[in-house]
């Protein structure tokens, strides 16, 4: 279905039945991200970010930032009828996830980070990562979403795909491929992690059940999932054996396991209680 916010048309499928999350995909990816993944007792919320999949793919600027983002993603959620909710966020679906979380805490039941970071914190860090997105940027609109596919799967994050099926390869091509340029550009130019604010600080003070899923492989972030225990120590943290950062395309059964549990258990406490 398309939901329309401020003249711009969000593409969201709905699948399954029971307590609502709403999910958000990856960088470059769609919400037929999720279609190996079915998860119990629930309805599960696939939404196309702006500037992928079905989503509109404006040519300004502004519609990509957070500022805008959250608000958009809040009013849809409101349209389907959704009071309290969890959320399910992929990388930079996560980080978008973990931002909502802390603009919207009382209507989050849980929170559900796949390979997400909380942002870069130290201002050179943050300096040459914005470097890095104008170039990226620059480099997909000059040489094509093919650059971009051969590029972007190249990356030594996605190295362990290699060992996928080939099927399920060409899946996660047909999806990079299916982008525009100027849209992936300004999602990086937007909100991307070189723009992205430092939300380190402010998971303290999340109340809402938190998981954390990372794949063996994925060394950057499993350093980051134990950050962010550091930061709350109230974090659930689930590593996925042999696979790398896209955990739920890799071992969808060990993905769905993980967050089936972690909702069930949190599910029964409020029962409980």
């Amino acid at each position: 279905m398309l939901i329309v916010i401020e003249d711009l048309q969000y593409y969201v499928e709905v699948k399954g039945s029971g307590q609502p999350i709403v999910c958000f995909h990856g960088f470059s990816e769609n919400s037929s991200t999720w279609e190996s993944i079915h998860l119990k007792d629930r309805q599960m919320v696939l939404v196309d970010l702006i500037g992928h999949g079905k989503s509109d793919k404006p040519h300004v600027l502004e519609p990509y930032t957070l500022a805008v983002v959250l608000p958009h993603l809040h009013e849809l959620i409101h349209q389907l009828g959704f009071a309290k909710y969890s959320i399910l966020g992929y990388s930079l679906g996560g980080r978008f996830a973990l931002a909502y979380a802390q603009t919207y805490p009382r209507e989050v039941q849980g929170l559900i980070l796949e390979s997400s970071s909380y942002g870069l914190c130290h201002r050179e860090d943050r300096a040459q990562r914005r470097q890095q997105d104008i170039w990226l940027a620059k480099a997909i609109e000059e040489k094509g979403i093919e650059w971009f596919d051969q590029y972007w799967s190249k990356l030594d994050l996605f190295a362990s795909q290699t060992q996928l099926p080939q099927a399920i390869r060409a899946k996660i091509s047909a999806r990079r491929l299916r982008n525009v340029s100027h849209a992936l550009a300004n999602t990086l130019l937007g909100s991307g992690q070189g723009i992205f604010p430092c939300l380190r600080d402010k998971i303290l003070d999340l109340s809402m059940p938190i998981l954390f899923i990372n794949g063996e492989y994925d060394e950057k972030y499993k350093k980051i999932g134990q950050e962010l225990m550091n930061q709350n120590p109230k974090i659930k943290r689930e590593i996925i054996p042999g696979v790398g950062h896209n955990t739920h395309v890799e071992n969808p059964a060990a993905f769905m396991k993980a967050v089936n549990e972690f909702l069930s258990y949190h599910e029964y406490l409020e029962v409980s209680l």
